[in-house]
């Protein structure tokens, strides 16, 4: 058996259009219906009782089964109560949730996988909904780009989606932390990719697979809109580079999996690529 895929999903959050799609996708050559995310519905309730057009997304984290090493991209959604706390703060009310079947422990153990058997968790970026999970993996080194260091310590007033309360995910793991600079050979079959763009030292992971080079996109792609209409998410840190990004996969990559669209279930059924 080849090396294959897991995807689990550790919980749900709201994104608005405008975050999806860089200008909500407006254009006069884009239909409306041709760039609404899958699932996009106008009747999501928030915790104050308004309601929202929007489209709530998958959280997910990625299992790596068939490496030398057994590999976890990012740990995902946190506590959603300290979550939705934390956000507020800052003045977003976007729903987060979690249904008892998006456990982060169940959902490796549905793939034969307790969390101390995980040996190394790659962080391709360090925004909240993916780190909010490190303290589970008391065994696993954490592969992370330096640049992103800086933004999860001490975050600027402006930037979106880190947030100092976080830090101490980072702080739990940094005796951890294997701190690299540019693309990164993890094992024979994974490759890690930086890209910036959406954040200053995000990465996306090339697989070798039987099916091909899979490449999981973190969040340089939130959705298959972005993918299918070459148009970026609305929340990066520097769109030049995100889009030299967006060249630079198709260019490696034979299947591109954007980060955050349950589109990937009709895709891929199974939940597994490989």
């Amino acid at each position: 058996m080849g090396v294959r895929i897991h995807h689990i999903v550790t919980g749900e959050l709201e994104s608005s259009l405008p975050v999806s799609l860089l200008n909500s996708g407006a254009h006069p050559d884009v239909p409306h219906e041709r760039r609404l995310p899958y699932g996009f519905r106008d009747d999501i309730v928030r915790r104050d009782g308004s309601t929202h057009s929007g489209v709530m997304v998958p959280v997910p984290v990625w299992l790596i089964e068939g490496t030398e090493e057994t590999i976890l991209i990012d740990t995902g959604l946190g506590d959603i109560d300290e979550v939705s706390a934390m956000q507020s703060r800052y003045g977003v009310d976007f729903v987060a949730s979690r249904t008892p079947d998006q456990d982060l422990v169940a959902g490796l153990a549905r793939h034969g996988v307790r969390p101390e058997d995980v040996d190394v968790v790659v962080l391709t970026h360090l925004h909240f909904d993916h780190v909010g999970n490190n303290e589970l993996f008391p065994n696993a080194r954490f592969v992370v780009q330096r640049d992103e260091l800086p933004q999860a310590s001490h975050p600027p007033h402006f930037c979106m989606f880190y947030y100092p309360e976080y830090a101490y995910k980072i702080d739990a793991v940094r005796d951890r932390l294997t701190v690299i600079e540019g693309d990164h050979q993890l094992d024979p079959a994974v490759r890690l990719v930086k890209i910036g763009g959406h954040t200053p030292g995000c990465m996306v992971v090339m697989v070798t697979t039987d099916v091909g080079v899979v490449c999981l996109t973190s969040d340089v792609m939130y959705n298959y809109r972005n993918l299918e209409l070459n148009w970026p998410m609305g929340s990066f840190w520097d769109l030049p580079e995100l889009m030299a990004g967006y060249d630079r996969l198709r260019d490696e990559a034979d299947i591109i999996i954007p980060e955050h669209d349950w589109q990937f279930l009709q895709e891929h059924p199974s939940g597994t690529i490989g």
